[in-house]
């Protein structure tokens, strides 16, 4: 009877979890007064720590998507992401603001990843992401997610 009991129950976790990827966990941002993100992305940092990435689909044009990005576990971090949906090759543009104010022009870092320092950043050694800054498996992340939705 136990062992029914513990099958049916394992297998009620596993509808939840299935369930629960199935709808993007919405919250409002921290940052942003009246937006809401989805969790994009969980960076996994080490055994027992971690950053889960939200964003939001602020604009499309064409095959561009502009994401906001926002995440506040680890360290303070949130800009806009650039994202070709149908160039693969197509430069990538990030605005960071750190822990400064969203929006602010003496807060605002823009870095460009042409696609010959894709290999780099995905391997940690891209110089101009280096530290807090969104990691290549969130851009792998945002581009399937937010590209997929307007195709």
């Amino acid at each position: 009877m136990n062992r029914m009991l513990g099958l049916m129950l394992a297998g009620v976790a596993a509808m939840t979890a299935t369930t629960a990827h199935a709808e993007p966990e919405s919250k409002p941002s921290e940052y942003r007064p009246d937006v809401t993100v989805e969790w994009i992305y969980k960076q996994d940092l080490g055994d027992v720590y971690f950053t889960n990435w939200y964003g939001r689909l602020e604009q499309s044009d064409g095959p561009w998507r502009d994401v906001y990005f926002e995440t506040a576990d680890k360290y303070v971090n949130k800009g806009i992401i650039r994202l070709n949906c149908v160039d693969p090759e197509a430069d990538i543009d990030i605005i960071l603001y750190d822990v400064g104010e969203y929006g602010s022009e003496a807060d605002r870092r823009q870095v460009t990843v042409p696609y010959g320092d894709r290999r780099p950043w995905a391997d940690g050694n891209y110089q101009a992401l280096f530290g807090e800054t969104p990691p290549f498996e969130f851009y792998d992340a945002a581009l399937a997610r937010f590209c997929q939705q307007s195709q």
